[in-house]
């Protein structure tokens, strides 16, 4: 009997740019059928505004009868480091998986979660872009520095 593996969804940019839903649950479904040799069970939403990531913990529960969880990129998982590791915590608990398509990656224990979160700073655009003027705010902040004695 083959596994059942949801779907899920976040509209925020990736990279720059907007994946439509209808285009997400696409690229799931081949990924489950053609990857995982799976059935496609369902693609929910994660509210956009929401503080906590209700979708994707409603999903990893064990109410929720799945063999692990398929999402574009790491990078919809949750921004705040806490959250996420509630996330892994759960994820290991109830024993689904979190496949992520376009990272060509796997969470599934303990030590995976060095591995995603590597991926996530490394990848971050906040560590990789350069940056060639400083705007207001990081103006402000240089300024308390220079005042700073540090020899």
């Amino acid at each position: 009997m083959k596994k059942k593996f949801a779907g899920y969804i976040n509209l925020k940019n990736l990279n720059g740019v907007l994946y439509p839903s209808s285009i997400q649950n696409v690229m799931m479904k081949d990924y489950i059928n053609k990857k995982l040799n799976g059935i496609f069970y369902l693609s929910p939403t994660e509210i956009l505004h929401a503080k906590f990531p209700v979708t994707l913990r409603t999903l990893i529960s064990k109410e929720t009868k799945v063999s692990g969880i398929v999402m574009l990129s790491s990078f919809y998982l949750p921004e705040d480091y806490n959250i996420r590791k509630q996330i892994y915590r759960e994820t290991i608990k109830n024993k689904k998986p979190i496949y992520f398509i376009l990272d060509e990656m796997t969470f599934k224990s303990k030590k995976d979660v060095e591995k995603v979160e590597n991926f996530i700073i490394y990848n971050n655009q906040f560590f990789t872009d350069v940056k060639l003027k400083l705007n207001l705010e990081e103006k402000k902040i240089a300024k308390k520095f220079e005042k700073i004695n540090f020899v």
